[in-house]
């Protein structure tokens, strides 16, 4: 039987640099290899990825090629680049699951303080309703709806959308450090 299973099309991803000043972080004294990128480097070669394909879609058969002026190229730092972004990319998606554990941590105890809030504001709706045609009645109510919605909404933020995108995120970046890495001269 054959194999009808067609094999995935890899994408290049080039990123340019102009020195290598903008690409490793001044402020880092460690060697080469393990330094972590400036923010410049982190932000260019992330969007280049997220520009290239859905990077959630993106496979080990993806290929960053890292543009640099070749009399900044030595043979080491052909070699050293490579382990940098990886370790700074791995480095920055731990950085954010710890992100996403401590908002959902957050997220809980938002959520707890939100059924302190409501459970009160909602007795003082159902009070209200007793009184349709008094305006100061009619004013709470209200006051007290927004308030409800107020608190229910940031734990939902917490919960949801927070902690949805600090795991896309995480996963990009991920996908980023397995992703063939070569340096080339520009």
């Amino acid at each position: 039987m054959e194999n009808t299973t067609k094999p995935m099309k890899k994408t290049i991803v080039p990123v340019t640099f102009r020195t290598i000043a903008h690409f490793f972080d001044s402020d880092d004294p460690t060697p080469e290899h393990a330094r972590e990128l400036s923010d410049r480097a982190e932000e260019k070669i992330g969007r280049a990825v997220l520009d290239a394909k859905d990077p959630l879609h993106a496979s080990r058969n993806d290929h960053l090629e890292i543009h640099l002026p070749a009399s900044d190229l030595t043979p080491e730092r052909k070699i050293d680049i490579p382990a940098a972004v990886r370790a700074h990319f791995l480095l920055r998606a731990d950085e954010l699951q710890r992100n996403a554990r401590l908002t959902q941590r957050i997220g809980f105890r938002e959520f707890r303080l939100t059924i302190a809030v409501c459970i009160p504001a909602f007795a003082g709706m159902v009070a209200t309703t007793r009184f349709p045609h008094n305006d100061i009645a009619f004013l709470m109510q209200n006051v007290l709806v927004i308030l409800a919605w107020v608190v229910i909404w940031q734990p939902f933020q917490s919960l949801v959308f927070d902690r949805w995108t600090n795991a896309v995120e995480s996963k990009v970046c991920r996908q980023i450090a397995s992703m063939e890495i070569s340096v080339l001269p520009a």
